[in-house]
């Protein structure tokens, strides 16, 4: 069953990140990255798994969103990233993609692209622009 994890009483310091994939190896490559770079990790499989856990965790910091993963439509690239941002506009979000990069105005304002898969040195720009912000 898609339930999102229930929050975590006492966090550790660490920020609370969303990884957001359907492919496993990939969801579990990102989490690994992220967790190395300092953020406590959540993950999601899917676009309603995704939108119950931002919900669910007010204190996200950091959504990592497969762009390609559909929102309703398979042809609906970013969809989900657009509506996350819609929904938390102040959470950082950084969509990533093994396709093409985003032309120009497709993408909020704030949203960072990346190329699959999120690399070691992205991972840790990401938690230091939190507490630089």
């Amino acid at each position: 069953m898609d339930l999102p994890v229930p929050p975590a009483p006492d966090g550790d310091g660490r920020p609370p990140a969303l990884v957001v994939e359907s492919e496993t190896a990939a969801r579990i490559e990102t989490a690994d990255r992220l967790a190395e770079a300092g953020f406590e990790v959540l993950e999601a499989w899917s676009a309603q798994s995704a939108l119950l856990q931002i919900e669910r965790h007010a204190g996200l910091r950091l959504v990592v969103v497969d762009a390609d993963l559909p929102l309703i439509l398979p042809e609906d690239r970013f969809a989900l990233t657009c509506e996350i941002a819609r929904r938390r506009p102040h959470l950082a979000l950084i969509a990533l993609s093994a396709g093409p990069s985003p032309d120009a105005g497709t993408l909020p304002a704030g949203v960072r692209f990346a190329a699959k898969p999120l690399t070691p040195a992205f991972a840790r720009e990401a938690l230091a622009q939190l507490f630089c912000a």
